[in-house]
């Protein structure tokens, strides 16, 4: 403990006063005189020791009443450990208010944004005029670097408004770091306020700087609960024109009451198609089937919706996907067209079927086509490998039918160039295929039922062996009794490569005469479909990729109420889009040139929609665990100022002495 005026501690020499009263208090007492004394010299010892006992009771009263008195003009303190931190002039001070959508939820006065706001101009107007601020929140705005005097910070501060962007803590520390590492002042600060959300608030994440000295002020909400749709996905990555689709919705409840009921509906082109509702437990999630019919071609831009209170932001959910007029399969022959091919493409309208040898190929097909198959080629030109090898990249898909006299070193260049395995050798023993990936897409609803123990399956006459070297993406379709592969799956950059070991010639496998090679080459076909994702995060850095070149025309993300230009960037074969902070309302949105046109779909990120909060007890823990430079600042039934003043100079507590003083009076 330290005094702020040590000097007045003198006056504790004051003490001597009332003990010289004590000792020298010499009372006369009349004497009177009775016959018979012996009971009243038991009544005179007994008020004799109480009245000692009260004359030292009331000395050390008095005793007690100086020195706390003389104290409290002493005005003690406990130092703080971060005494010292705030008073150099010249200071960078550091600002984070978090304006995420969280922030929208209810606290002690309005909403937590507004909360924090006049915390956050608290903490400035707490510092001197000649200090340098900086303020930041999650948009993450080119300016923020920018120091500010203490004026143009509070203006900052009280324009600020919810934003859909969510930032780690870690990724605004390191912004944050970095900006006040530019100046050569050596007392920083920097201040979080925020509701500390749990799912982005990762201090197990921060490099922190030493000579950065962090305070966290915490800002809780009154209410936390919270229903919220948290993603979708289709059963099947194929759409089509009067397909049965099945779309499966995640629905979390982040309160502690069970919720029931619920209506959620789902609209495609703003035609509600499928009313239902929901009930979810207590802290729990469940997953709801939403079945609907494609009734229409083109761009399909779809929402699901219910209602809840307060927080809105996460009750609609928006998605978009495509349903193609027609997809373009390309077959490239040696000798004679496969007719089992042919018959399958050539006779659905759904696909564009077109057949070339080798020799007479325009390459420029390949390009244009979603599924190139390859049937029983014997040799392959470098040519022709480039442009596929280019072909799958931009996200194609490949089939290769090997012949029964391959040229191996051909081959070998083809699959190597892809990062898939190659042939080695030709096997002519007889196998049979033994395993079915049911799960996959390609088989996924084929089966009524699965594992059937005498399902009749493929046999192969001969089959090629494959190298045996790891690739990053592989998983076998149908698997041989011997344990090889039959038909394999490859993802090769944006593409798909599917490789058979055997030919379509009827003297390597009866293949293309069984029940399985039908929906085999049709679902595949299908499977080609270049699709977008169905949806995507506002705030994250989205990179939209097509397959086409649009060099002379720029694209536009639109609808009815927004319209703007994104960066891109043209390849060879493609076009990416970069989409960064541009979209702050989660809407569907259409992508277009004067060639090209397609649905996206924007949505909040549900990372602020899990509403639970570390509070002052867990904050405290996090700085201990992961020996954080920081201190939390408790602002309940107290003032920024006062907790300030007390990391400042310490704990006073020259109140109290003045309260003890009084009461020994």
């Amino acid at each position: 403990m330290k005094f702020v005026y040590p000097e007045f501690l003198y006056a504790l020499f004051a003490i001597a006063i009332p003990i010289v009263i004590h000792l020298f208090n010499f009372r006369r007492f009349k004497r009177i005189y009775f016959s018979n004394v012996q009971f009243l010299k038991e009544v005179t010892q007994e008020t004799q020791a109480k009245s000692k006992l009260k004359h030292l009771l009331v000395l050390l009263s008095r005793i007690l009443a100086i020195i706390f008195l003389v104290v409290a003009f002493a005005q003690p303190f406990v130092p703080s450990k971060n005494a010292g931190l705030l008073s150099p002039k010249n200071k960078l001070i550091a600002v984070y208010v978090d304006n995420s959508f969280s922030m929208e939820s209810v606290g002690e006065v309005g909403s937590l944004l507004d909360e924090a706001k006049l915390k956050a101009v608290e903490i400035v107007e707490n510092h001197a005029v000649t200090d340098k601020f900086l303020v930041y929140n999650n948009a993450f705005n080119v300016g923020d670097q920018r120091l500010l005097t203490q004026t143009e910070a509070i203006e900052k501060i009280e324009a600020l408004r919810i934003s859909p962007q969510t930032k780690k803590l870690s990724e605004i520390y390191s912004r944050s770091r970095d900006a006040i590492n530019t100046t050569e002042t050596s007392n920083k600060a920097l201040y979080f306020v925020s509701d500390f959300q749990q799912s982005v608030a990762d201090f197990d994440k921060i490099e922190q700087d030493s000579s950065i000295n962090l305070f966290l002020v915490p800002i809780k909400a009154t209410l936390t609960d919270n229903l919220f749709i948290d993603s979708c996905w289709f059963e099947t990555p194929t759409h089509l024109l009067f397909q049965q689709e099945k779309l499966s919705v995640v629905i979390k409840n982040n309160s502690e009451n069970d919720v029931e009921n619920v209506a959620v509906k789902l609209f495609i082109n703003n035609q509600l198609v499928t009313p239902a509702s929901v009930s979810v437990k207590a802290k729990d999630q469940t997953t709801l089937s939403l079945n609907y019919q494609n009734k229409t071609q083109g761009i399909q831009q779809g929402k699901i919706e219910l209602r809840d209170y307060p927080v809105v932001m996460d009750d609609i959910f928006y998605f978009s996907y495509s349903i193609s007029n027609q997809l373009n399969v390309l077959n490239i022959y040696s000798n004679q067209p496969n007719k089992a091919i042919a018959s399958i493409y050539k006779t659905d309208s759904l696909f564009n079927f077109k057949s070339y040898n080798i020799n007479q190929l325009d390459y420029s097909f390949i390009k244009i086509s979603n599924l190139v198959v390859l049937s029983d080629l014997d040799e392959l030109n470098s040519g022709l490998i480039q442009t596929l090898k280019t072909f799958v990249d931009n996200g194609g898909s490949l089939l290769v039918f090997p012949s029964e006299k391959i040229n191996f070193e051909n081959y070998r260049e083809l699959l190597s160039t892809l990062t898939v395995n190659y042939y080695t050798n030709l096997d002519t023993s007889d196998a049979k295929v033994r395993e079915i990936a049911y799960n996959h897409p390609v088989y996924k609803n084929v089966f009524e039922k699965t594992n059937e123990p005498n399902l009749n399956l493929p046999f192969a006459y001969a089959h090629y062996v494959l190298s045996d070297f790891k690739t990053s993406y592989k998983n076998d379709i149908l698997t041989l009794n011997n344990e090889r592969a039959f038909l394999t799956e490859y993802k090769v950059e944006k593409g798909t490569v599917y490789l058979s070991t055997v030919g379509l010639n009827k003297t390597q496998s009866n293949f293309t005469n069984h029940a399985l090679f039908v929906p085999t080459m049709y679902n595949i076909a299908l499977l080609s479909q270049l699709q977008l994702p169905l949806f995507y995060t506002i705030g994250n850095n989205n990179v939209i990729t097509i397959n086409t070149n649009e060099k002379d025309n720029a694209f536009h993300i639109k609808n009815d109420n927004f319209d703007f230009i994104p960066r891109m960037k043209n390849e060879r074969n493609s076009t990416s889009i970069f989409v960064g902070n541009e979209i702050t309302q989660a809407e569907n949105y259409f992508l277009e040139s004067a060639s090209y046109k397609t649905g996206l779909g924007f949505n909040y990120n549900r990372a602020e929609s899990d509403l639970t909060c570390f509070d002052e007890e867990a904050l405290t823990e996090q700085i201990s665990k992961h020996s954080l430079n920081a201190q939390l600042i408790q602002t309940q039934n107290t003032t920024i100022k006062s907790v300030l003043n007390e990391i400042e100079s310490g704990k006073k507590y020259w109140k109290i002495c003045v309260i003890l003083a009084l009461i020994f009076l």
